[in-house]
């Protein structure tokens, strides 16, 4: 095991309250300087660490930011309360895509903390770099609802689900890069509304020609004029 993740681990192993206490430090220093900008030192001071100390729990800034941005993820992922789909048509496949999408517009809406994380993730290239085993991660989840998907004929199944899987999370995190950073001023209504023409795009892009032709236009008003 590497130095790396021995460190991870004696984090892990913390009293909840004192990883926490550390970790919203940190987090306050990167959410008002960003990740390049931000000051290790400036950290080690307000929660009273020794670099000694610093390195034992984490190997360099950059774990540090990984742990705020893990933590934000798992905060994310309880304030959705979805866990993998559990479709029983492509129509309900679809839907719960929708409406997931719709719960994490809504959450980032009323969450102005855990958005401003997710735009510094996309502002700088050396933070994505920090985080790119959690974005992995983010992958292989998204690859798993794929799947579901294709065993319901909700998403077709003509080309790899490694390729269909690199395509969709390409374009997942370019549709949120630009809802983190562009569409900070739109009203709810508006970012929801922007956020149902988005999935329709996703959907349009992934559906199968068989849930395209019997659920599309019947059941997805949002779809119209994507998938047309």
């Amino acid at each position: 095991m590497s130095r790396r993740h021995r460190a991870r681990e004696r984090l892990q192993k913390l009293s909840p309250a004192q990883r926490g206490a550390w970790l919203d430090i940190a987090e306050a220093e990167f959410r008002a300087h960003g990740f390049a900008a931000a000051s290790l030192n400036r950290i080690l001071a307000s929660a009273g660490l020794s670099k000694g100390q610093a390195y034992y729990y984490f190997a360099d800034k950059g774990e540090l930011y990984r742990a705020v941005i893990e933590r934000a993820l798992g905060e994310l992922a309880g304030l959705l309360d979805t866990g993998l789909p559990e479709p029983d048509s492509a129509e309900a496949y679809w839907r719960e895509m929708e409406a997931l999408f719709g719960r994490l517009t809504r959450v980032l809406k009323h969450n102005p903390r855990l958005a401003e994380l997710g735009r510094g993730i996309h502002r700088e290239t050396a933070a994505q770099v920090a985080v790119a085993d959690l974005l992995a991660t983010l992958r292989d989840r998204l690859g798993r609802t794929i799947e579901i998907g294709q065993q319901v004929g909700a998403v077709r199944s003509d080309l790899p689900l490694a390729l269909l899987t690199d395509v969709a999370f390409a374009v997942a995190r370019e549709i949120d890069r630009w809802f983190a950073l562009d569409a900070q001023d739109l009203d709810e209504a508006a970012v929801l509304d922007l956020n149902r023409r988005a999935v329709g795009l996703v959907i349009a892009m992934l559906a199968s020609v068989d849930a395209v032709s019997d659920t599309a236009h019947e059941s997805f008003p949002s779809w119209q004029g994507v998938i047309r």
